[in-house]
């Protein structure tokens, strides 16, 4: 489902994961179910899982839980008089761990989809070494942090980006643990964190993540070309992201003042242009390298795809609108978005393909064309989503022009506007990295090298 859902899903280190023993996955946690579900498909391990105690409120979600490993935690938030209980969740965990296996841990302990890491609990540092201080050390647990960044955590046919760090040792723990117990948890929860931070695309504030988001809108192409990294921009997303998160940190630390200017400035530059219908990334004067030949080719899929295009349509629309409006008529908050179109897509789509399929059958009385009428439905409903967003972006254009020649000087002016707007950047830029340059041994703005 995780991999319908999602357009590309993109790992890097899973090398990291020890392919056996016990191992603790530590991840951060914006999105509800989608996190642990994307760990557990990437880690090349089949783990159990530590999740909140009202998932098991019900029968029949109990016995979903308990069937794919899930350990309830009894949360103050959720159950305080059956708080007593976490002695025997521990137990558990450590018999987990003896046996060899994985275990997914979410050490922020809420989801909260606001672009910032949250306080990192005690937790899995007090499992991990508490499984080894049973075992005299002698057990071999690792932790290993796993930062998720999603492109559009919300959204259907999005991205995702998946990073595994450096495993923590915690057999390196051992004379620390025996001198002073809390210092020890106090360093791995601390070492967890510093892997997270670096891991993710987060920020210190959830005013920055809004600057973080209006900054990829208005300068991640400028940037990408300027670091000559625009042939290749999926595979530096992450740690262009990464930089211009740290740069946002500092910046609004050095300069508050200027911090909240800039994010005013960048709010009414793309209130004007998104009031116009139009994406800030057609308005930029560099668009990345793309050959005569490429265009070529791209405007004969266009016309190639246009039969594929309608099929897919046709076929998968009702059950693409379905899960959108379940979700807003049961008004669900935002970290559950993505988790409860998948749960619902998955079930809504299978009953629209049954029915299509079983039409198809009593029209042709033919089970190979049945056949292939199935096995086309979910490509050509991908292929029509991606055909879509293809033909936007040529909408844009012909809107642009259209704009050009009916208000040309609100054009002119949002182009100089959007001109003076990267100038500001481009000089916080320099400011940024001059600083960079003068102070050797900060990380900031490095890749997880160390994470």
């Amino acid at each position: 489902m995780v991999n319908v859902f999602y357009r590309r899903i993109h790992v890097e280190h899973k090398n990291r994961v020890p392919k056996k023993g016990p191992v603790i996955l530590a991840a951060n946690h914006p999105n509800t179910m989608m996190d642990p579900m994307l760990v557990a498909l990437l880690c090349g391990r089949n783990p159990h899982f530590l999740g909140k105690s009202t998932l098991f409120n019900t029968p029949i979600s109990k016995r979903f839980f308990r069937s794919v490993h899930v350990i309830p935690v009894y949360r103050k938030m959720d159950a305080e008089k059956e708080m007593g209980k976490n002695a025997q969740v521990f137990e558990k965990c450590f018999q987990s761990l003896e046996e060899g296996n994985a275990l997914v841990i979410m050490p922020e302990g809420i989801s909260q989809m606001d672009g910032t890491l949250h306080e990192i609990k005690t937790g899995t540092a007090r499992i991990g070494l508490g499984a080894e201080v049973k075992n005299a050390f002698e057990l071999g647990v690792q932790i290993v942090p796993a930062g998720i960044n999603y492109s559009s955590p919300t959204e259907f046919f999005s991205d995702v980006h998946c990073r595994f760090g450096r495993p923590i040792d915690l057999s390196e723990y051992q004379d620390l643990y025996e001198k002073d117990e809390y210092e020890a948890v106090y360093e791995v929860t601390n070492q967890i964190r510093d892997a997270l931070n670096k891991l993710t695309t987060t920020v210190e504030s959830s005013e920055s993540a809004s600057v973080l988001r209006n900054l990829k809108k208005i300068y991640k192409m400028e940037l990408a070309v300027d670091l000559g990294l625009d042939e290749d921009l999926t595979h530096h997303d992450f740690s262009m992201t990464r930089g211009m998160a740290d740069a946002i940190n500092w910046y609004s630390a050095e300069h508050p003042k200027l911090f909240d200017q800039m994010d005013r400035r960048m709010n009414r530059y793309l209130a004007k242009v998104e009031g116009l219908e139009l994406r800030d990334e057609l308005l930029s004067t560099v668009q990345g390298k793309k050959t005569i030949t490429r265009r070529i080719i791209g405007l004969a899929g266009v016309i190639t795809g246009f039969p594929i295009y309608i099929w897919g349509v046709v076929n998968n629309c009702l059950a693409y609108r379905t899960p959108q409006i379940v979700v807003k008529r049961l008004g669900f908050s935002i970290e559950y978005l993505s988790t409860i179109k998948m749960l619902s897509g998955f079930v809504i789509f299978a009953l629209f393909y049954t029915l299509q399929a079983l039409a198809i059958w009593v029209m042709t009385d033919s089970g190979l064309l049945t056949t292939l009428y199935i096995l086309s439905l979910l490509p050509s409903g991908r292929f029509a989503l991606f055909y879509h967003d293809t033909m936007q972006r040529y909408r844009q254009h012909i809107r642009i022009f259209t704009l050009f020649l009916k208000r040309k000087t609100l054009m002119y002016e949002i182009i100089q506007e959007r001109m003076a707007l990267i100038t500001a950047i481009d000089e916080a830029k320099a400011e940024y990295m001059n600083r960079l340059e003068e102070e050797p041994g900060s990380n900031v703005g490095v890749d997880d090298t160390e994470a």
